[in-house]
């Protein structure tokens, strides 16, 4: 009985289930609950323990260290005590580990909300910090990954990365911080992107001495004073961000979406160029910047290829600067974002680009040679000189032209021909012919198959021949067999005949006999009863 009622109840729920999305309904989600925790510090690889908030993991990495689910108070700690001056640090580690769901809160005045210090391999994910001196602070450290989080109302930085070098902070949530959203310093080869930075007192992202960073699809907006600088730094790349309404409220300063402050060489005189890039070329593009007042009506690399809109501004975007000599501010241009986004830039965002293909999968033979049709195709009005270059894996075999420059006008589409030529010595099989176009950093490669079969041999044509008159003339038996064989067939077809049909007529012969005995036999009873 417990067994019927069990699956009765199955039953039921599966239907449920199956009813809520079709009724409109939806779960909610069971809110996370922290559970309270002392501030944790782990120094070292042996530090990873359950007393010190580890739930599970090995600390390698496809089984690391998880640190999860704790409520840590950072109030009170001090500075650098025992507790190492945050609510929950991790140091001198190459272990690798993962933070993930810890809400660090209440350190300020003096208290951080999460240090990494020295530590290579380490996460911090969907966590929460809030009311501390640094949101997440990442120190002297090697591959650590900041993701998924959010910091807000840190005084002065949310998330800040010292010396720290190929690392990664995205799509995190980063707001009402007091100086700046995420602040990196003399960090270098890291990637800042997809991360939400708004309403920051002074700068939503800001960089000192930097080096070869990438910024890349960031929403900034509303930040006080500028929404990107890049200060001192050098190299750096910043593209496909989306700056709105930055630097409404200045402080006394010039407010601005962006800035770029290279550094100088001394004196009073501003340095004049820099090394960082605002765009990352053409098609590509650089960013959308709300307050842009360019057109769109023309592309190509110069935009200048009219009218064929392409979602980039005809005219570039200047990047302010701010040169600072006896504490007096200076503010000029030297240099621009050049392809600024006319819209802002989305994942479903369609830029200029162009498409190649070939349909085509020849054969040829040691010797010979074939014809292979490339076409290139315009997407979003792109139009530039391409490069197509080529490469196979074929032995003995070349291709020509082996590069040619193909040109591509908006909105158009193209074929090119290349020949396929196997040298007599070619080896048989089937091989790949590789086929490259590019303009600038914009590469795109397609694939041919194609075969190198032998020459093929056609079936003889000669006319057919009479029996050779020298040809020797049947055995005798075999002549006599051959005369005698319809023969015979045919009699015994007829015999076969003949005994059917004359039993077929003995039986009806039978019958009659039969029928004529019964009818005389009946006449006689008939006379005899009378």
């Amino acid at each position: 009985m417990d067994t019927v009622r069990f699956r009765t109840v199955l039953i039921f729920l599966s239907f449920v289930g199956f009813l809520l999305p079709a009724t409109g309904l939806v779960v909610p989600a069971r809110a996370l609950t922290y559970q309270p925790h002392s501030p944790i510090t782990i120094d070292g690889n042996a530090g990873f323990t359950s007393a010190n908030g580890v739930t599970g993991g090995s600390g390698t990495s496809s089984d690391p260290y998880i640190i999860q689910g704790w409520d840590i108070n950072a109030s009170g700690i001090g500075c650098c005590n025992a507790n190492g001056n945050a609510g929950l640090v991790i140091e001198n580690t190459n272990a690798s580990f993962i933070v993930r769901n810890v809400y660090v809160h209440q350190g300020l005045p003096v208290d951080e909300g999460i240090i990494l210090h020295q530590v290579s391999n380490g996460t911090v994910e969907n966590s929460v910090t809030s009311q501390d001196y640094f949101g997440i602070a990442v120190d002297s450290s090697i591959n650590v990954t900041v993701t998924g989080n959010t910091v807000y109302s840190n005084n002065p930085y949310g998330i800040y990365l010292y010396q720290t070098s190929t690392s990664v902070v995205s799509g995190n949530n980063v707001y009402s911080n007091q100086n700046a959203g995420i602040f990196l310093f003399s960090s270098n080869n890291d990637l800042v992107n997809n991360n939400i930075v708004y309403n920051q007192v002074v700068i939503g992202i800001d960089t000192y001495t930097t080096e070869y960073d990438t910024f890349v699809a960031n929403n900034v907006t509303n930040n006080g004073w500028i929404g990107i600088r890049l200060l001192y730094s050098n190299y750096d790349l910043v593209y496909h961000n989306n700056l709105d309404s930055n630097g409404q409220s200045p402080g006394g300063g010039q407010g601005s979406q962006v800035m770029d402050s290279p550094t100088g060489t001394g004196g009073a005189t501003p340095p004049q160029n820099t090394t960082n890039k605002w765009d990352d070329g053409y098609p590509q593009g650089g960013n959308y910047d709300s307050d842009n007042r360019g057109q769109d009506y023309c592309s190509g690399p110069a935009q200048n290829i009219c009218v064929y809109p392409d979602g980039i501004s005809d005219t570039s975007y200047p990047i302010l600067s701010e040169f600072v000599y006896n504490y007096a501010a200076q503010y000029y241009y030297i240099t621009s974002d050049h392809y600024p986004l006319i819209r802002p830039f989305t994942t479903t965002t369609t830029l200029p680009d162009f498409q190649i293909s070939s349909s085509s999968s020849p054969t040829l033979s040691p010797g010979s040679t074939a014809s292979i049709t490339v076409t290139l195709a315009s997407i979003q009005n792109y139009a530039s000189q391409i490069t197509i270059s080529t490469s196979t894996d074929a032995p003995n075999t070349s291709v020509s032209p082996a590069t040619t420059v193909v040109s591509l006008n908006p909105g158009s589409q193209i074929s090119t021909i290349l020949t396929v030529a196997a040298s007599s010595n070619s080896a048989l099989g089937t091989y790949y012919l590789d086929i490259k176009a590019n303009y600038s950093s914009l590469s795109h490669t397609t694939s041919v198959t194609f075969n190198i079969l032998p020459a093929s041999q056609p079936p003889p044509t000669q006319p057919s021949k009479k029996p050779s008159t020298n040809a020797a003339p049947p055995s005798p038996g075999l002549a006599t067999l051959m005369v005698l064989l319809p023969i015979v067939t045919a009699v015994a077809i007829a015999s076969v005949f003949t005994v059917s049909v004359w039993a077929r007529k003995k039986s009806r012969g039978e019958k009659k006999d039969r029928e004529g005995h019964n009818r005389d036999s009946g006449t006689i009873s008939s006379g005899t009863d009378g």
